[in-house]
């Protein structure tokens, strides 16, 4: 058995973690390449090799499976350099994208906006007005078709868009076309046909749910990216080849699994911010693996600040995401996120004559000024820098010097400004990126009905155990885990390389309480089988599929608040659907607080999902047996002094090199535990241990 490899392009870096066949991993690391992505990948691929003490040829040779995460996609739309799309909608129905259900000036922007609408804009319409065409045709909500479409306006209208207006993707999605999708098939073999270059998305394919705007949004979006994310995905699959690897390219998705990149390109919409769901599958296997059931998944990188939840050891899913203002559905994790990473600039309000953190990135090129690429303003890595919490020597494995005069200017600039010195300045900036941090971390948890102190932080990305001792103290949390120690930096390529493969499916349909129950499991049974299918066609056998089934249920009026709950295999009977209630509404209660909902209202089964996964058999690492007191001489650095945030003063701290650290040592603060790809802060008060599995653990009692 050879190597698994996940690779994570993020926006600043490019993160890589091998295994090999006795669970070792190693990690590798290499800045982002924004003008050709596959430079990057190839750059952390070599990098890897030399840690596997291998050539890169040998390394993809010898692979056995290959992750990619990308944020390809994610790009496409923020910076608007998507395909020129056309979109069919159903006559009468062209506005939906532009109306976007009223919402579409405050979708997704920070909340403080919401005082301020007129400061606000509907975004940039991803298919102008004159690239829509209405067709006339009709199905209604039952699926019953009213009006059949009308072929030949559909070859003048795809001819139109084609020919005249030179699209290079087209969109369709017609009203109901999840109750029946006929309609839309009969276009897509139409455009097929006659414009066999153009890329089609149909509604039904991609978002088969109700909600003709988010339905309409979803689809575009596939079209939108499908051209160069096919493009994308096509080049680095042979580039690998010719580098050496012999598997299949896999690709992740946002709902948790991989795919093949064959498959992906098809629906290119499942992997747009794939990135941060690396890390909470990462995440997701190492609370499994060290017992812990609730988790705050904390991912600061160099560009932003992304947070999901592990609840009862399951990572929370949603079906709704916002993109660029843009509101659409689709099955995916959780992860909620904000422009708060290493890279965020720091600059003066010139209303409030304070300083403002963010929204906007340094990035990978040109960076922070620290890194001494040509970057003027100050970072927020930048101040860790200044503040001595990250050490200008010691940074990306001792292949990157900083330059620490450079930044301690750069910020003195500002600090000047409002009256601060350089230090001072360097603590504030570092306060207010990590108060944002923690407050979208109460977001998703107290805003949702959950209590902080009954999770624990993981905390990892470049940045993420730089500031957890200062953003997840206030939060009240059990404490912090950075995982894998120095692999803390490249969790989401982790979380990447051990994803297994997994398919959804979802079909909406809706049953009052009591479920007819012979009706309910014939939908299941069709839908287990068409799973399988579905697996089966990507080269997995029956025997390697396993088989997990959830019902979305509401109480009758609350569109927004329903929930999963898991059903047990098999027929259905009334003993089983009884306990399928009890559970949804103990999780309610439990949610929004006793007595919330009652069973009078009725109670809704409104979709059924099946989940099909073919898991991968990983190398188990064992963890260590013994525990260890002493710390290993070697490990002690020596001390130097800090400018401690929440001291707001110099103090004396020691230092320790992180890769010596064994089982069972305890640092006490103030210190700070250096290791080759981030640093680990440990304020006074704090204390620092390891566990068996190689995790660091920062208690705040």
């Amino acid at each position: 058995m050879g190597y698994f490899i996940g690779i994570d392009v993020g926006g600043t870096f490019t993160d890589g973690v091998a295994m090999d066949e006795e669970g070792r991993l190693y990690y590798g690391k290499s800045p982002t390449t924004p003008d050709d992505f596959t430079r990057g990948i190839i750059n952390t691929l070599s990098a890897l090799a030399n840690e596997c003490e291998t050539t890169l040829e040998k390394l993809l040779q010898t692979t056995e499976r290959f992750n990619l995460s990308t944020t390809t996609g994610t790009n496409l739309v923020v910076e608007q350099k998507g395909a020129r799309t056309g979109l069919l909608a159903t006559r009468g129905h062209g506005d939906a994208l532009f109306i976007m259900r009223g919402s579409g000036r405050l979708a997704g922007l920070e909340t403080e906006l919401y005082y301020h609408p007129q400061a606000t804009y509907k975004p940039a319409p991803l298919v102008p007005r004159h690239l829509v065409r209405e067709i006339d045709e009709r199905i209604d909500c039952q699926g019953r078709v009213i009006v059949p479409p009308n072929l030949a306006q559909v070859e003048t209208a795809v001819r139109s868009l084609v020919e005249e207006e030179k699209v290079k993707a087209i969109a369709v999605a017609f009203l109901w076309s999840f109750r029946n999708p006929a309609h839309e098939q009969q276009v897509e073999a139409l455009i097929r046909r006659i414009a066999p270059q153009v890329y089609v998305s149909c509604s039904h394919k991609v978002s088969p749910r109700l909600g003709e705007y988010e339905r309409t949004v979803a689809t575009v979006l596939n079209s939108y990216i499908g051209p160069l994310t096919q493009s994308y995905l096509t080049g680095i699959s042979l580039r690998l080849r010719d580098a050496g690897l012999r598997r299949p390219l896999l690709t992740m998705q946002v709902s948790g699994g991989v795919l093949p990149a064959s498959r992906a390109a098809e629906l290119p919409i499942t992997s747009l911010g794939s990135g941060p769901v690396g890390g909470l599958i990462g995440s997701t296997e190492f609370a499994r693996k060290t017992g812990y059931k609730n988790v705050i998944a904390t991912d600061m990188g160099g560009t932003s600040f992304e947070v999901g939840l592990i609840v009862k050891g399951e990572p929370l899913l949603t079906d709704e995401k916002i993109i660029n203002q843009y509101r659409y559905r689709l099955l995916q994790l959780q992860v909620n996120s904000i422009a708060c990473g290493g890279g965020t600039i720091a600059r003066l309000d010139p209303y409030s004559r304070s300083i403002r953190v963010g929204p906007d990135s340094a990035g990978a090129n040109p960076g922070p000024v620290c890194y001494g690429r040509g970057g003027t303003e100050p970072t927020v890595t930048d101040a860790d820098v200044v503040l001595g919490l990250l050490s200008p020597d010691s940074f990306w494995s001792w292949r990157m010097k900083l330059d620490r005069e450079a930044a301690r200017e750069a910020i003195g600039n500002l600090g000047r400004q409002v009256g601060l010195s350089p230090e001072e300045t360097a603590a504030g900036i570092l306060r207010i990126n990590n108060t944002k941090a923690a407050e979208l971390i109460r977001q998703q948890t107290i805003a949702r009905g959950f209590d902080p102190r009954d999770f624990v932080v993981f905390a990892y990305g470049g940045a993420g155990p730089l500031h957890a001792f200062d953003f997840a103290r206030e939060l009240g949390v059990a404490g912090v885990v950075i995982p894998l120690g120095n692999g803390a930096s490249t969790l989401s390529a982790y979380g990447c390389a051990t994803s297994n493969m997994v398919r959804f499916i979802e079909r909406e349909q809706l049953f009052f309480y009591p479920f007819p129950l012979e009706e309910l499991n014939r939908l299941l049974s069709s839908m287990e089988e068409e799973a399988v299918r579905s697996m089966a066609e990507m080269g997995q056998t029956s025997e390697e599929i396993a088989l997990e089934r959830f019902a979305l249920l509401r109480y009758s009026g609350q569109w927004l608040h329903h929930l999963p709950v898991k059903l047990p295999g098999g027929l259905l009977g009334p003993e089983q659907i009884e306990q399928v209630v009890d559970s949804f509404k103990e999780t309610y209660d439990s949610l929004y607080g006793r007595g919330a909902g009652q069973i009078a209202q009725g109670l809704e089964l409104f979709a059924v999902r099946i989940r099909a996964t073919a898991a991968l058999h990983l190398p188990e690492r064992k963890p260590d047996a013994e525990p260890v007191a002493a710390i290993d001489g070697r490990a002690c650095r020596g001390s130097r002094t800090i400018f401690w945030p929440d001291q707001m003063a110099e103090v004396k701290s020691r230092i320790f090199d992180g890769r010596r650290l064994r089982f069972g040592n305890r640092i006490a603060g103030p210190a700070v535990v250096e290791l080759p790809f981030t640093s680990i802060p440990v304020a006074i008060g704090q204390t620092l241990t390891v566990d068996a599995f190689g995790n660091l653990l920062l208690h705040f009692k």
